[in-house]
């Protein structure tokens, strides 16, 4: 369900989004421990180093804080900000918009194993992050950056195809308090900073392929692929905060089936007859591989501390149920060829580029613009 938003409120977040790649960055990726392996998985897990923020300039009008004193770390009830919490060259910026950003970077960091608290410091560093979008968007208006009807049509049609029908989408759009014609706006107003972004800013960035080379050897011995197996389970669902006697009567299904398999029953063959994990069961229980950290921390200790191939956990009891693990195979970290992360590697140092080139132009924004902060 779509949520009642402006076309304005739209744009913050969906740029704010893309921003977060150099906001979350603290440290050089060749002092971060495991920064480079990220790039094996995905590109957008490996951040460079970056600014504290590219709108960190003093020109706010608000009485700084120290960022380590107790009333920026402390919680800040949502009541107690203002209604405006800052203006841009006169266009506000209201709480409303700050409370989806902040949900937006709450949900990025959270999915990175990095929750933030709401604290004052926090929403400090979301709203200039807003305000730099913000900027970013004013000079693209100026610049005559502007989205053709075709773009704006398309942008469109890709949000109505997540939908299975018109009737549906349209649903959704009533339901959320928001018409097309304010997504139009939104679509608008994000393809022509993408424009600018990339036309202005960011044109002329490039990579050699020495300059790859040269990250690649220089973070080789992080640059692996992590250890990982391959699993199979049996689940009987319990939730956590099921009665005790229908978690104990689940424990005892899952130590029964665990006598089974002891006695030398086919694993698959159980758990497609038994298990109760749906999207498991047909393929008889057949997880694929993880790594550390892609399962809930009692089944990942248990799951790593199987060490020979067919071996057996022993029941393990997670926020789902009761699990019985078999461990399939074992694969070791292993160092990952150059030829195989070049690509991810070059546009990952391209992002990195980017961003500073974006940053530069936010500090030159600000410097000649006027920023009122409330907050």
């Amino acid at each position: 369900m779509l949520k009642q938003t402006s076309p304005h409120r739209l744009l913050l977040a969906l740029g704010l989004a893309l921003s977060l790649a150099g906001w979350i960055a603290c440290k050089p990726a060749a002092e971060k421990s495991g920064t480079a392996a990220a790039t094996t998985e995905s590109s957008d897990s490996s951040s460079s180093s970056a600014p504290a923020s590219p709108t960190s300039s003093a020109n706010t009008g608000a009485t700084a804080t120290s960022p380590g004193s107790p009333v920026d770390n402390a919680p800040l009830a949502v009541k107690d900000l203002p209604e405006v919490v800052a203006k841009v060259n006169g266009q506000t910026i209201k709480k409303g918009d700050l409370m989806q950003g902040a949900q937006v970077v709450q949900l990025r960091l959270a999915q990175m194993g990095r929750p933030a608290a709401p604290t004052g410091a926090f929403y400090r560093q979301v709203l200039n992050e807003l305000i730099a979008i913000t900027l970013l968007q004013q000079d693209a208006k100026a610049q005559g950056m502007a989205a053709s009807e075709q773009e704006v049509q398309r942008q469109i049609d890709a949000r109505k195809s997540s939908f299975p029908n018109e009737a549906t989408y349209k649903k959704a759009l009533a339901q959320g308090g928001v018409t097309e014609e304010m997504l139009r706006q939104q679509a608008r107003d994000q393809i022509s900073v993408q424009k600018y972004v990339q036309t202005k800013l960011v044109h002329d960035v490039n990579v050699t392929d020495q300059a790859t080379r040269d990250f690649y050897d220089k973070n080789k011995e992080q640059i692996r692929t992590p250890e990982r197996l391959h699993l199979r389970h049996i689940l009987m669902v319990a939730a956590a905060k099921a009665p005790a006697a229908e978690k104990a009567k689940a424990r005892q299904k899952a130590e029964a089936l665990l006598k089974r398999l002891q006695a030398g029953e086919d694993f698959a063959k159980v758990a497609q007859e038994s298990s109760e994990d749906l999207s498991t069961k047909p393929r008889g229980g057949d997880l694929g591989w993880i790594v550390r950290g892609q399962t809930v921390p009692p089944f990942d200790q248990a799951a790593f501390a199987l060490t020979q191939p067919n071996e057996l956990s022993a029941v393990v009891e997670s926020p789902f149920g009761f699990h019985i693990i078999q461990l399939l195979e074992r694969q070791q970290p292993a160092e990952v060829p150059y030829e195989q992360v070049k690509e991810r590697l070059a546009n990952m140092l391209k992002q990195q580029q980017a961003q500073k080139q974006v940053e530069a132009r936010v500090r030159e924004l600000r410097a000649k613009g006027k920023i009122e902060v409330f907050l």
